[in-house]
């Protein structure tokens, strides 16, 4: 897994940039204005792992202005995320290469050198992150990179700080030295890999035919050896043999001549297979396949629209790698503006595919000007460049998990506008997106809620229908957002002249103050909030009912005994829940979590500062708790919430 790239002076890229690509899932898109440098880095990596040779380095103009001798040198290192059971240590030459990986992670993973260049402390937040869901002990953090016009092995800035190559600790080594130690290195780790880059120009009539190299990494077969396979050694051996006699046959008829080679008298395999490519392979082209009223028709991809064509080449890739799970290399499949020459109708089934490959351990990463994949990524991330009128260049990685609230989040910490890409483009993509998902004849279903903590629940909540019904699960940040989508698609979905056939179901709080929404009531579309009433427990409620007290909040709303279970795990860190616990019994009757325990205000006061405190994380930690609770086979009989119940129902109305 490609986790991030430092890149320096590599086409816009001037001096050192780390951009980080991946919190370690599956699925890496690219986002910004034409210019900011979205395909750059995946011809970078391109360049890192199929062009070790090359010396055609687009260099950056002003690096080759001021010369790139000496120190001002030019470098590609991308930063892998590698389970350490997924190297390869079985033989003696690879073990020594995982003991090393292993040196260098270690390093990596705790080192906190640092000089002058904010790529330092953006790489280390980004590995603070990590840190977050990968430990050192299961998982190698590790640079491997090279230099402009040089065949060794490169560690960017940490090149010289690798104490670990020699037996004496903290003395200077040369790079001669580092380069013995670790020949070999790159080529071990990179072997694991087959990265495939499709850029926007690609001919797709030279791309897919079979004896391509990129071919042959999605199909995860050597054309060459399955031919040598087809073509017993005998066989070879009498051809010769039958050639031979002809020959000389030929030759005693010439008497004063001979036909002898220039290099070898005989054929080799080698031979034998290159002029089979040439005579079988060249000439089958890849067709698509067109059923009509006269039977089907077979049109080669050189005759297809510019968009046709863009969407074979990723259904291709799409059938071999859904088809082939059982590889012996990692896919990395990296495609520029996947959504180039086609209708925005189209736009949405060429990244679902894509999404779909990344659930497979591949990485799928893509650079786009279409944002309306955000909202279907259930794992994934978003890296948007942008650039000022200074041209100074800005680089923020979103996790698409629950993008819309952390852009929420991220516009009440950012004084003034949010650049284009965050805020008007992908709300409008993210709208468009929704819409066109919801009139499709398999269409997807939406529940939109205000926070990442209902996601969570929900994730649990509505295991089956997210597999059986397209679910999809959007935390938005706030009950504005909800309100603010909600009435951009009512129009469009309310117009008789949109069939649509999914449901977009939007669920709030209920606060302390009465809130109003323009709602009208429409089968497809649904605006409800969640209410705690003393009869009948948790109800979800017409957004615009008067009722209002009590406030009301999905932790309020919870299965009582999974609540409880759950509070009992956070007893010890919090005392003041702890107190909760020993002096109030639990309630055997409770309908929901509000009414596990009978609570005086004061102590009401202490739940709610709990779920707030950490700046809400906490909500998040409980939430989480209470779904591994939640799926363990002890809890698996427990029955829904009425107003859970409610929202299947809903859904498979």
């Amino acid at each position: 897994m490609i986790t991030s790239i430092f890149l320096r002076h590599f086409k816009i890229y001037k001096g050192i940039n780390f951009i980080p690509l991946s919190e370690g899932n599956g699925f890496t898109s690219i986002i910004g204005e034409n210019g900011v440098g979205k395909s750059s880095v995946l011809e970078a990596l391109d360049f890192s792992f199929n062009k070790l040779n090359s010396q055609g380095w687009p260099i950056n103009n002003e690096a080759k202005y001021e010369g790139i001798s000496g120190e001002n040198f030019p470098y590609i290192a991308p930063v892998f995320l590698i389970k350490k059971d997924n190297l390869r240590k079985t033989k003696k030459d690879d073990l020594d290469f995982f003991t090393k990986a292993e040196k260098l992670s270690n390093f990596l993973w705790n080192t906190k050198y640092k000089v002058k260049g904010k790529f330092f402390d953006e790489f280390y937040n980004h590995r603070d992150e990590l840190k977050l869901n990968y430990s050192e002990e299961d998982y190698l953090l590790l640079i491997i990179g090279r230099k402009y016009n040089t065949q060794g092995i490169f560690f960017g800035t940490y090149n010289k700080n690798l104490d670990f190559i020699n037996d004496t600790p903290h003395i200077e080594y040369d790079d001669a030295e580092l380069q013995k130690y670790f020949k070999g290195f790159y080529e071990y780790i990179i072997s694991h890999y087959s990265y495939l880059y499709i850029p926007v120009e690609t001919d797709v009539h030279t791309y897919t035919k079979l004896e391509t190299q990129e071919m042959q990494k999605l199909m995860d077969k050597n054309i060459q050896s399955e031919i040598e396979k087809a073509i017993k050694p005998a066989t070879l051996k009498q051809i010769n043999k039958d050639l031979d006699s002809f020959v000389k046959d030929v030759e005693n008829v010439l008497e004063e001549y001979q036909y002898k080679g220039h290099f070898k008298n005989s054929l080799t395999m080698p031979d034998l297979v290159s002029k089979i490519i040439e005579a079988y392979f060249s000439i089958k082209v890849l067709n698509k396949k067109s059923t009509s009223g006269s039977g089907t028709k077979r049109i080669p991809v050189s005759e297809l629209s510019s968009g046709e064509k863009r969407k074979a080449l990723i259904d291709v890739a799409y059938s071999f790698l859904l088809n082939n799970k059982d590889r012996d290399s990692h896919i990395i499949l990296a495609i520029d503006e996947p959504e180039a020459s086609l209708h925005i109708s189209a736009c949405y089934g060429q990244f679902e595919k894509l999404i779909s490959l990344s659930k497979f351990n591949h990485q799928i990463m893509v650079s786009t000007h279409w944002y309306g994949y955000l909202p279907i990524v259930i794992n994934g991330s978003a890296t948007s460049i942008t650039k000022n009128e200074k041209n100074e260049t800005t680089i923020k990685l979103f996790n698409l998990y629950n993008y819309r609230e952390t852009i929420t989040q991220s516009r009440k910490k950012v004084k003034g506008p949010l650049p284009v890409d965050y805020n008007i483009k992908s709300y409008n993509d993210l709208v468009q997106s929704i819409l066109f998902s919801v009139i499709q004849e398999n269409p997807y279903n939406w529940i939109v809620c205000e926070g990442l903590s209902e996601k969570i629940y929900f994730e649990a909540l509505f295991k089956q229908e997210i597999q059986d019904c397209k679910l999809r699960l959007l935390p938005l940040g706030s009950f504005k957002e909800v309100r603010k989508l909600y009435l951009n698609l009512l129009s469009p979905i309310k117009d008789p002249d949109y069939n649509v056939k999914g449901k977009v179901i939007c669920i709030i709080d209920t606060d302390n103050e009465r809130v109003e929404v323009n709602y009208e009531k429409n089968k497809n579309i649904i605006f409800e909030r969640l209410w705690n009433d003393k009869a009948n427990g948790s109800l979800l409620i017409d957004v615009n009912s008067n009722s209002m007290n009590p406030p009301t909040e999905i932790e309020d709303c919870l299965n009582p005994f999974l609540y409880y279970q759950t509070l009992l795990e956070f007893i010890e860190e919090y005392d003041s829940l702890k107190q909760i616990v020993e002096n109030n019994d639990f309630n055997e009757n409770a309908l929901n979590s509000y009414t596990v325990f009978d609570l005086r205000d004061s102590e009401k006061q202490n739940i709610k500062d709990f779920f707030d405190d950490k700046e809400g994380f906490n909500k998040i930690l409980f939430a989480r708790k209470y779904v591994e609770i939640f799926n363990k086979p002890l809890f698996k009989d427990i029955s829904d919430m009425k107003w859970i119940e409610k929202i299947k129902n809903q859904i498979n109305k």
